[in-house]
C-alpha cells in the first residue's frame, strides 16, 4: 500500500473527510438561506425605490401638458401604418423624424425633472410613456438618458401581458416567482439586452385606449451582486474556520504529502482552463518550489519540463488555428455579401415577355472582382452591365461593390452609356490612391423596338446572334479600362436586336480558362460551345458555356473568375 492509499484508509484521512462533509453541508445550507432572505430584503427595497420614484415624477410633472404632449405622440402613432410602426423599434429609423415637433421646451424640461428625480434616487432610467394595448409596445413620449441609451419619441419595446397587467393594475410582479411577488406595485423581470430590472408606473391619464405612464427602471443587477457578495462572505468565511479547526491534525501530512500534490494539481487545473491564453505559459509548474526529496519532488521536476515543452506548442497552435478560423468566417460572409448583391432570381422580369435573361458568376476565391447587373432604367429600357476588377480576392470584391453601385445610380439618373461610364470613371480616379481599374460593358435596350445602345471600357468583346444564325463575336470599340486615367470621354455605338436576337456578355475568365498544361480555353471553343445549341434559351446557353470550360480545365485550379450574361430578346409586347 502507497502513501497515498494508507493516507485514504488511516483515521486521519477518514476524519478529515467527514469533518469536510459536515461541514460543507452546514456552509451550504447557511449560504443559501442567509441569501435567500438577503435577495428578498434587497428586492423589496427596490421595489420601494422605484415606486417611490415612480410617485415623486407624476406629482412633480405639469398633468396638463404631459398630457398634451402624450396626445402629439399617440397622434402621429396612430396615423403611421403598421409597417412603419415596426421600424420604430429600431432607434436610428429615419421615421423617428416624424415626432421631432414633439421635442419642444416642455419636451426637454420634461426630462430634466425625470433625470433629476433618477439621479436622487440613484435610478437606472426615467421615462413617460404609453402603452398600446393591441400589440403590448411601451412607446416612448419622453425619455431622460442623457446618453447614447436616448430613447427617441416614438420608439418601442415589447412588454410581456401578464407584465403589462401587473403594471396598469397596480400589482406586484416577478419573473422569478422563488422570491415572491410582495405587496409593493411593481415589476421586477428581465430585458435584453440590460438584465435584470425593476419597473414602477404610474399611471397620469388615458389617451382614447391608450393609458399614459410614469416610469422608473432600476438596476436589478445590483441586487444580485450585493447577494453573490453576501454568498462569497459566508462561504469563505465558514471556509476559514474549518481551516482553522483541522489545521493542527493534517500540519505533518499536508506538508509532506497533500500540500505538494494540491500545489501539482492546481498548477495541472490552471494549465487546463488558461492554456488557450498563453500570457503565462511556462510559469504553471515552474514556479512551484516543492522539495519533499522523493518521487513528488522528481514529479514536479518532470511536469516543469513538460510544461514548457507543450506550453510553446499549444502557444503555436492556438494562434495559427484561431488565425485560420477567423479567416474562414469573414471569408464566409463576404461571399454572402457578395452573392446578395447581384441579382439571383430568375426569371428576372416575369411580366415582361419582349425578353429572356439569364447570368451567373463562378468566383476563384472565396470573393471575386466579376460582377454583372440588370435593371429597368424605366419601362421601356433595360439596362445589363458586365464587369471585371482588376486583381482577385477581398481588394477586388471591395472594388468591385463600389463600382457596382456607381455605375447603378449613374444608370438610373437616364444617362446613355458612354455617359455612364464617363461619370463612373471620375467617381473612380477622384479617390483611387490603390491604383486599381475595371472594364466594363455595358448596354441599355429599348424593349419597344430593340434599339441597343452601348459602350465598352476595355472589356471583351460582345458575342452577338442573329435570328436563325450563330454566334459570332462583335468586335466593337474599346475604350480605357475605368480608373486608368481622368478626363476619358467614352463612345458609344448602336445595335438592332431583331426579334430572336441573343447577345452573350462575359468576362475574361471564360476564354483564359486554363487546363493543366496552361492552355487557355479561347474564344474558339467559347463559340463552339455557343453554338452546340445557339437556339437554346439563354440559362441553356450559359450552361453548355459553362460544361465546356469544365471539361477542358479538368482538374485544374480556377485561375479567375468566371462571369457571363445572356440575353434574349424577343420582340415587342405590344
Amino acid at each position: 500500500m502507497n502513501t497515498l492509499e494508507r493516507l485514504h484508509y488511516s483515521i486521519g484521512g477518514k476524519t478529515f473527510r467527514g469533518i469536510l462533509l459536515f461541514t460543507l453541508i452546514i456552509s451550504l445550507s447557511a449560504a443559501g438561506f442567509g441569501s435567500y432572505l438577503y435577495m428578498a430584503s434587497v428586492r423589496r427595497e427596490f421595489r420601494s425605490r422605484t415606486w417611490q420614484m415612480s410617485r415623486t415624477g407624476a406629482y412633480m410633472l405639469d398633468t396638463e401638458k404631459t398630457m398634451e404632449m402624450a396626445e402629439k405622440v399617440i397622434g402621429i402613432y396612430e396615423g403611421m401604418s403598421e409597417e412603419d410602426r415596426l421600424c420604430l423599434h429600431d432607434k436610428d429609423s429615419e421615421l423617428l423624424s416624424r415626432f421631432d415637433p414633439v421635442r419642444d421646451e416642455y419636451f426637454e424640461e420634461t426630462r430634466q425633472t425625470l433625470d433629476e428625480i433618477r439621479e436622487s434616487h440613484e435610478g437606472r432610467a426615467a421615462f413617460t410613456a404609453f402603452i398600446d394595448p393591441d400589440t403590448g409596445r411601451r412607446v416612448f413620449i419622453a425619455d431622460s438618458d442623457p446618453t447614447d441609451g436616448f430613447c427617441p419619441p416614438g420608439s418601442w419595446d415589447v412588454y410581456d401581458e401578464d407584465l403589462i397587467k401587473s403594471l396598469l393594475e397596480g400589482r406586484s410582479y416577478d419573473i422569478d416567482s422563488f422570491y415572491g411577488f410582495g405587496a409593493i406595485p411593481s415589476a421586477i423581470f428581465r430585458m435584453e439586452p440590460y438584465g435584470y430590472r425593476c419597473t414602477a408606473a404610474t399611471i397620469i391619464g388615458m389617451v382614447d385606449r391608450y393609458p399614459v405612464l410614469v416610469m422608473f427602471d432600476t438596476d436589478m443587477n445590483l441586487a444580485a451582486r450585493a447577494s453573490w457578495r453576501f454568498l462569497w462572505q459566508h462561504v469563505i468565511f465558514l471556509i476559514l474556520i474549518t481551516a482553522l479547526s483541522i489545521l493542527l491534525s493534517l500540519r505533518h501530512t499536508r506538508k509532506n504529502v497533500t500540500g505538494p500534490l494540491n500545489e501539482l494539481a492546481g498548477a495541472a487545473e490552471s494549465y487546463i482552463h488558461d492554456r488557450t491564453d498563453g500570457s503565462r505559459g511556462g510559469q504553471y509548474f515552474s514556479r512551484l518550489d516543492i522539495r519533499t526529496g522523493d518521487e513528488i519532488e522528481y514529479l514536479a521536476s518532470t511536469m516543469k519540463a513538460m510544461e514548457q515543452d507543450l506550453g510553446t506548442y499549444v502557444r503555436n497552435l492556438t494562434r495559427i488555428t484561431a488565425e485560420k478560423e477567423r479567416i474562414s468566417t469573414e471569408l464566409s460572409l463576404a461571399t454572402d455579401i457578395q452573392a446578395a448583391m447581384l441579382p439571383h432570381i430568375y426569371p428576372p422580369f416575369p411580366d415582361r415577355k419582349e425578353i429572356d435573361l439569364f447570368a451567373s458568376m463562378y468566383p476563384a476565391r472565396e470573393v471575386g472582382g466579376d460582377f454583372y447587373d440588370y435593371y429597368l432604367v424605366d419601362d421601356d429600357h433595360l439596362c445589363i452591365c458586365i464587369a471585371d476588377v482588376s486583381g482577385k480576392g477581398i481588394p477586388a470584391a471591395l472594388f468591385m461593390m463600389v463600382s457596382k453601385i456607381i455605375l447603378q445610380s449613374c444608370a438610373m439618373l437616364g444617362r446613355s452609356p458612354g455617359e455612364i461610364l464617363t461619370k463612373t470613371n471620375e467617381a473612380i480616379c477622384s479617390n483611387n490612391e490603390a491604383g486599381m481599374f475595371v472594364t466594363v460593358w455595358i448596354g441599355i435596350l429599348e424593349l419597344s423596338t430593340g434599339r441597343l445602345t452601348a459602350s465598352s471600357a476595355g472589356h471583351e468583346y460582345p458575342v452577338i446572334r442573329r435570328p436563325g444564325g450563330k454566334f459570332e463575336l462583335f468586335k466593337d470599340r474599346h475604350g480605357l479600362v475605368i480608373g486608368a486615367m481622368e478626363d476619358i470621354t467614352y463612345k458609344e455605338y448602336e445595335l438592332v436586336m431583331e426579334p430572336g436576337s441573343k447577345i452573350f456578355i462575359y468576362t475574361d475568365g471564360v476564354p483564359e480558362a486554363a487546363d493543366e498544361d496552361n492552355r487557355m480555353f479561347g474564344n474558339e471553343r467559347m463559340l463552339q460551345a455557343l453554338n452546340t445549341d445557339p437556339a437554346a434559351p439563354p440559362r441553356q446557353v450559359l450552361g453548355n458555356v459553362k460544361k465546356a470550360v469544365d471539361e477542358f480545365v479538368s482538374d485544374a485550379e480556377q485561375f479567375d473568375d468566371l462571369t457571363m450574361l445572356c440575353l434574349e430578346y424577343r420582340g415587342s409586347a405590344q
